[in-house]
């Protein structure tokens, strides 16, 4: 375990007069909990994109333009915007370590959605059936920031 010297409320010693020191950073005592919040924020995530995939599949029984299926397309998009604060509002309140961690496995999944809706339209000028993509961008995106999250993880274990 890495250790760090932390002041301990910026006190001074009454012997030397220098600041007291801790032995463990205060990231090391918080470590555990991070990883927690980092596994609450991707659980979540994935709870929303299975939302936005099932109101999708539901959706399509609807008429076009009927307010039902309107309630679902809003309803999509209340996840959409859930997934979005809950991330970053949770991961604004993580160490340093862990932001690094969400922003490499971020970034993991945002080039691996461009290079796949990107990759799967050329394929879709080549013949290939389209697919509704509205409905998976998000889960795609999340399934590929879970994943990217593990090889992070693991990169600074």
């Amino acid at each position: 375990m890495m250790t760090r010297k932390l002041y301990i409320g910026g006190e001074a010693s009454p012997f030397t007069g220098e600041p007291v020191y801790d032995a463990r950073s205060r990231f090391d005592l918080e470590a555990p909990r991070a990883r927690n919040e980092g596994h609450r924020i991707i659980l979540i995530a994935l709870a929303c994109a299975a939302i936005i995939i099932v109101l999708a599949l539901l959706s399509k029984q609807f008429p076009t333009r009927s307010p039902a299926r309107i309630a679902c397309a809003l309803l999509q998009g209340i996840a959409s915007a859930i997934v979005v604060v809950v991330t970053l509002r949770d991961i604004h309140r993580l160490d340093e370590l862990q932001q690094r961690v969400h922003l490499e496995a971020l970034a993991l999944a945002f080039a691996g959605t461009a290079i796949l809706s990107t990759g799967y339209g050329f394929l879709i000028k080549a013949g290939l059936p389209n697919i509704e993509w509205a409905a998976l961008v998000w889960p795609v995106m999340v399934g590929l920031w879970a994943v990217g999250l593990v090889i992070a993880s693991r990169r600074y274990r």
